[in-house]
């Protein structure tokens, strides 16, 4: 196979960001709006699953989704909204809105065994319990690079930790093209792929999966995905050593994306959205230190959604486009 370099806005670099201009910040007519239709959904959860983008009287916020999905889909693959009205005495508004804004957006798919639509990212382990079958969004400790399930992961900032939590977002694009410019050697490895260790979780056994290409060309695009610590988890929870070629790959890509020029470092703010679009981003955060009062916690409401007529339509099978979690009845939070 012949590696070649993508010149795309999606292949970026930290310098780009050096100053806030690439965040979209709400105007009052369209966070009144959000907050309106946030206010009139149901006060039943469920019944939120039978609202369409349709049902929503959408003016002010219209040009929101359309610049949004269009800035995911084929500009440089992140958006981050802002003040969007919440504040962390509000959580339950918080899910109003998180909701109104995915209907807009996209088509909302479970993230995990209880088919839950938007999980709340809250540390209810600490570092050292973090085991293989532990999601690492309930835990404090730091989650490396990966991309998450659908077109696009979102994360919505209830609540900052006091200490720590900070977000990092790294081009995959950029990295596969400094991989092809320094080491070479390891792109055929990171096209053949990795295994993914799947979690046990509810009815749902762990297991393995085929291999899982990190780099895949289709349609003149360069799709990626990579989620490190799975792909680590299938050799250690067998207890075998990863083989020399694909350890030294994925060693190549955590140092890469690593450097201050290739990493775009934040926190976000109560308020904020981040949305990352899982075939040419990857995103990680930082450990962080906790309030102990329950209340006062940090807090992020996530979700995953597909773009109607996204990429990601060329590489799953309808049956596929639902989600890994595809089988459990969907709710909007799991009580």
């Amino acid at each position: 196979m012949e590696f070649i370099e993508y010149q795309t806005p999606s292949a970026w670099k930290s310098k780009d960001f050096d100053d806030s201009s690439w965040i979209d910040i709400l105007s009052n007519d369209q966070r009144e709006e959000l907050l309106m239709l946030a206010k009139s959904l149901p006060d039943k959860e469920d019944e939120w699953l039978t609202i369409t983008k349709s049902d929503l009287a959408l003016n002010y916020l219209k040009p929101v989704f359309v610049k949004t999905n269009e800035e995911l889909e084929r500009g440089r693959g992140f958006v981050l909204l802002r003040d969007l009205g919440i504040t962390g005495d509000d959580v339950d508004l918080a899910y109003r809105v998180n909701w109104i804004l995915a209907l807009g957006l996209g088509d909302v798919i479970a993230q995990n065994a209880n088919g839950e639509v938007i999980g709340a990212v809250q540390a209810v382990v600490q570092a050292d319990d973090n085991g293989a079958n532990t999601r690492g969004y309930v835990s404090n400790a730091e989650l490396r690079f990966h991309c998450d399930g659908g077109d696009v992961a979102s994360l919505v900032c209830v609540r900052q930790a006091p200490e720590g939590g900070l977000s990092s977002l790294v081009s995959m694009i950029s990295i596969h093209n400094a991989i092809l410019k320094e080491c070479p050697e390891h792109l055929e490895t990171l096209y053949e792929g990795f295994h993914l260790y799947g979690r046990k979780e509810g009815d749902m056994d762990s297991s393995i999966s085929p291999l899982i290409p990190i780099f895949m060309p289709k349609n003149d695009h360069l799709l990626c995905f990579i989620n490190l610590r799975l792909m680590e988890l299938p050799y250690e929870t067998q207890g075998k050593p990863m083989p020399q070629e694909k350890r030294a790959a994925l060693d190549a890509i955590e140092e890469i994306a690593e450097r201050p020029e290739n990493k775009l470092q934040f926190k976000l703010q109560p308020g904020d959205m981040l949305l990352v679009q899982n075939y040419t981003c990857m995103h990680k955060r930082s450990g962080f230190t906790d309030d102990p009062d329950p209340e006062k916690s940090r807090l992020m409401l996530r979700l995953w959604y597909n773009i109607r007529g996204g990429r990601g339509e060329t590489i799953q099978a309808p049956e596929k486009r639902a989600g890994y979690f595809n089988k459990s009845p969907y709710v909007i939070r799991h009580k």
